[in-house]
C-alpha cells in the first residue's frame, strides 16, 4: 500500500507540472488579451513560478521524507491555495448584474476530483468544504475590501444573493466530485483487489496443474481437432528425444512416426475402449529404439468434447527386457526340468547296462570277440553318461570366475581348431577380426571356449550348403563383445522359432544356446541375438571388462 500511495503522489506531481504548464500558456497568449484590467506584471507568473517551486519542494519532501499521508495534506492542500490565488489574480466579469463568470472556479472540483485517489471519503469531503470556504472567503474579503485585486473588482457591485449562489453552486459541485470519486475510487480498487486476487488463484492453478503435468511419469501429449500437436510434458519431451517445439504442429503419426496413429485411426480409438491401448517400436533422433504403450484419449471440456486428444505414453522398453528375461528363465526351468527327467530315465538303466557289462568281462573263457563286444558296451554308456552330463549342465551352479583371461589368444587358438576341423567344409569362408583391445575379462577359459564352440557349430549348421561365419572380437568402454554372424536363415525359418527354448526344431541346437546363455549370465554378461531374413543371424556376447590384464 505504501508504495502505492509514493506512485500516486508521483503522479499528482506529474500531473500538477502539465496544469502549471499549460496555465503558463494561458497567462501568456490567452488571459492578457481577455482580461483587460490586469496590471502590466501578469501576477499569473507569480502564482505560476510559486508552483514550480512548491512542486520541486515536494519531490524533494518524497525522497527524503516517508510520511505519505502528511505530504498527500500538504500538497492537495498547496494546490487549493494555488488555485484560490489564480482566482484571486484572475477573479471573474460580470455578465449583467447576477452571473458571475467562474474562470479558474473549474480547478477546484478537478483538485477534489484528485484527492479521491490519494484519501478516503472523509478527507476528500473535508477538502471539498475547504475549498469552498476558500472561494467564499476570498468573496468576502474582495466584498468588505479587505483586499484588492483588479481581477475582483467587480465582486464588490453584485448582489449578495449572486455572491452566495456562487458559493453554494462550487460547494455542490466539489461535494458531488468527492462523493461520486470515492465511490468510483472505492470500487476501482475492489475490483483492482478481487483482479489481482483472482491473477494469483489463476497463477497458482496454473503452477499446480503444470506442476502436476511435469510430476506424472508419463508422456503427455495433447493435439488440436486434427490431431496436430500442441502442447508436450518434460517427461514426453524426454522420451520422444525432442523439444516441444520441435513436435508442435506436427501429426501425432508424424510425431511417433507410425501409420496406426493418424487422424481417422486415432479418432476411432479415442472412441473405442478396447482400442484405446495400442503398442508401437518408436526410433528415437540418437538411434535408439524404444517400446512404448501409448493410450488415445478424447479431450472434453465442461463435459463436452473439445475435439482435440490426449495421448499418454509410456517407456515400456525395460518392461518388456524383463518379461523377456523371465521367459527365458521359464525356459531355462524347463531345460532343467526336462533335464531331470532324463537322469531319472537314464541314470538307472545306464549304471544297469555298465554293471553287467563290467561283470561279463570279468568272467573267464570270454572269446575275443565277445570282449570287443563288451568294451563297446562299456565306452558307449559311457558317452551315454557324458551325454547325461551335459544334459546335468543346466542344473549345476559352477564357480565363479576368479582370474582374468584375455579372451583374444583364446578364441584366436579356437578358430584356428575350427579352420582346420571337419565341420567348416571347403565352401565355408571363416574370417576373425579383433581390435587392439583390451580384451581382459574375469572368466574361465574353458567356459568361454565352450560358449565359442556352440555358437561356431549352431552357425555352421545353420550353412550345410557353405557360407561366410564372421567372428569378430572388440570391446567398449565397459565390455567386451564377441560376434558370431552367419549366412543362414533367419531363426525362426532354420533351428529353432525361439532362440533359447528347450525343445529346438534340430537336434542339439536350442540346448547349445541355452548353455551359451546360462554361462554368459554367470559371468556377468548379456547375449543377444539379431535374426533377418535373406542376411543371416548374428550373436552378440558382451562380457565385462577387467580393470586390469592377465598375468
Amino acid at each position: 500500500m505504501t508504495v502505492s500511495l509514493e506512485a500516486r503522489l508521483k503522479r499528482l506531481m506529474l500531473f500538477r507540472v502539465v496544469m502549471v504548464t499549460t496555465l503558463l500558456f494561458v497567462a501568456t497568449y490567452v488571459v492578457g488579451v481577455v482580461f483587460e484590467t490586469l496590471p502590466a506584471v501578469n501576477p499569473l507568473y507569480f502564482v505560476i513560478g510559486g508552483t514550480y517551486a512548491l512542486t520541486v519542494l515536494h519531490a524533494l519532501a518524497l525522497r527524503f521524507f516517508r510520511h505519505w499521508t502528511g505530504q498527500i495534506y500538504v500538497q492537495l492542500v498547496g494546490d487549493l491555495l494555488i488555485i484560490t490565488a489564480l482566482v484571486y489574480a484572475t477573479g471573474g466579469v460580470a455578465l449583467g448584474t447576477t452571473v458571475l463568470r467562474t474562470g479558474f472556479l473549474l480547478l477546484y472540483p478537478i483538485s477534489v476530483l484528485s484527492a479521491t485517489m490519494l484519501l478516503p471519503r472523509r478527507g476528500v469531503l473535508t477538502l471539498a468544504g475547504l475549498a469552498t470556504a476558500l472561494y467564499g472567503g476570498l468573496l468576502l474579503a474582495a466584498r468588505t475590501g479587505a483586499i484588492s485585486a483588479p481581477g475582483l473588482a467587480d465582486v464588490a457591485t453584485l448582489p449578495a444573493r449572486a455572491a452566495l449562489y456562487s458559493i453554494f453552486v462550487l460547494g455542490v459541485a466539489c461535494s458531488t466530485v468527492a462523493v461520486l470519486g470515492s465511490y468510483l475510487n472505492e470500487s476501482l480498487q475492489h475490483t483492482g483487489r478481487q483482479l489481482r486476487d483472482a491473477v494469483v488463484e489463476v497463477a497458482d492453478l496454473r503452477e499446480l496443474n503444470q506442476l502436476i503435468v511435469d510430476s506424472i511419469q508419463s508422456g503427455l501429449l495433447s493435439t488440436d481437432a486434427h490431431a496436430r500437436v500442441l502442447h508436450v510434458n518434460a517427461v514426453g519431451e524426454q522420451l520422444l528425444g525432442r523439444t516441444a517445439a520441435s513436435l508442435r504442429g506436427l501429426s501425432v503419426a508424424e510425431a511417433f512416426g507410425s501409420p496406426l496413429l493418424v487422424e481417422g485411426e486415432l479418432r476411432a480409438r479415442a472412441g473405442s475402449r478396447e482400442l484405446a491401448r495400442l503398442e508401437l517400436s518408436y526410433l528415437r533422433p540418437d538411434g535408439r529404439r524404444l517400446e512404448i504403450g501409448v493410450s488415445a484419449n478424447p479431450l472434453a471440456r465442461g463435459g463436452r468434447a473439445a475435439g482435440g486428444f490426449l495421448i499418454v505414453f509410456q517407456d515400456l522398453t525395460d518392461i518388456r527386457r524383463l518379461e523377456e528375461e523371465v521367459r527365458t528363465k521359464e525356459k531355462l526351468a524347463a531345460v532343467g526340468e526336462m533335464a531331470a527327467q532324463l537322469a531319472h530315465e537314464i541314470r538307472n538303466p545306464l549304471s544297469s547296462i555298465r554293471g553287467s557289462a563290467q561283470v561279463l568281462m570279468g568272467e573267464e573263457g570270454i572269446g575275443e570277440e565277445q570282449a570287443r563286444l563288451l568294451s563297446i558296451i562299456s565306452r558307449e554308456s559311457k558317452r551315454l553318461s557324458d551325454t547325461l552330463n551335459r544334459f546335468l549342465y543346466q542344473a549345476r551352479q559352477p564357480a565363479r570366475p576368479r582370474r582374468p583371461v584375455d579372451l583374444r589368444p583364446v578364441l584366436e587358438s579356437a578358430v584356428t581348431l575350427l579352420r582346420n576341423g571337419a565341420e567348416v567344409g571347403p565352401d565355408h569362408l571363416v574370417s576373425f577380426e579383433a581390435d587392439e583391445g583390451p580384451h581382459v575379462c574375469l572368466a574361465d577359459a574353458d567356459e568361454i571356449a565352450q560358449v565359442f564352440w556352440n555358437l561356431v557349430r549352431n552357425a555352421l549348421e545353420a550353412m550345410p550348403t557353405g557360407g561366410r561365419l564372421d567372428i569378430g572380437l572388440r570391446h567398449t568402454a565397459s565390455d567386451v563383445v564377441l560376434t558370431v554372424r552367419d549366412q543362414g536363415g533367419s531363426l525362426a525359418g532354420r533351428s529353432q522359432a525361439v532362440p533359447f527354448g528347450p525343445m529346438p526344431a534340430r537336434p542339439g541346437a536350442g540346448l547349445g544356446l541355452a548353455i551359451v546363455f546360462r554361462i554368459v549370465r554367470q559371468h556377468g554378461g548379456d547375449l543377444t541375438v539379431r535374426s533377418d531374413p535373406g542376411r543371416g543371424t548374428q550373436f552378440d556376447v558382451r562380457l565385462p571388462l577387467a580393470l586390469k590384464a592377465a598375468s
